[in-house]
């Protein structure tokens, strides 16, 4: 085991790639999301899931101040793939919701990826599923613990000023 805690990091990064690589030519793929931002990415898939939600959730979402959010719904809705609802009660209030054309898209990338890993997991033992199930949790919060320590710097906490409109 204690081979393992001296592993060559960089040779680990590099074999993954050289062996992986083939995952990310888009030939090797539909055209899928290859023609879309990481944000906007996030964005359909967080619609798909939850139906439809207003920029404040979709900005907590992609962990993206709202000018950021705007830009990434615009990009979205000019080609098609999300609309802006307004509410008939109150015209402030706007719902992001996917479009048709945006459904079928993200069924169709759906069928792909659950081919692929369905492919995978018929190819593991229980074990070797319980495995690497772990071993993702555990990645995870690393990660996770990682970039709280990162964040928890320095930083002066911000300080809102609140403004009485009459």
């Amino acid at each position: 085991m204690e081979e393992n805690k001296n592993l060559d990091l960089n040779s680990f990064i590099f074999y993954f790639m050289d062996e992986f690589k083939f995952m990310f030519f888009p030939e090797k793929w539909s055209e899928g999301f290859f023609d879309y931002s990481k944000n906007e990415m996030l964005v359909l898939l967080f619609l798909y899931r939850y139906k439809k939600a207003n920029m404040t959730q979709i900005c907590e979402y992609i962990n993206a101040p709202l000018n950021t959010g705007t830009g990434v719904i615009n990009r979205l809705e000019n080609k098609e793939m999300v609309e802006r609802i307004r509410s008939s009660e109150d015209r402030r209030i706007v719902q992001i919701t996917l479009t048709q054309k945006a459904w079928t898209h993200i069924k169709e990338e759906m069928k792909l990826w659950e081919f692929y890993l369905n492919k995978v997991y018929l190819s593991l033992t229980e074990n070797e599923i319980a495995t690497a199930f772990n071993i993702f949790l555990k990645v995870k919060a690393v990660l996770s613990e990682a970039k709280k320590t990162e964040g928890s710097g320095d930083k002066e906490e911000k300080k809102v000023k609140k403004i009485t409109i009459e």
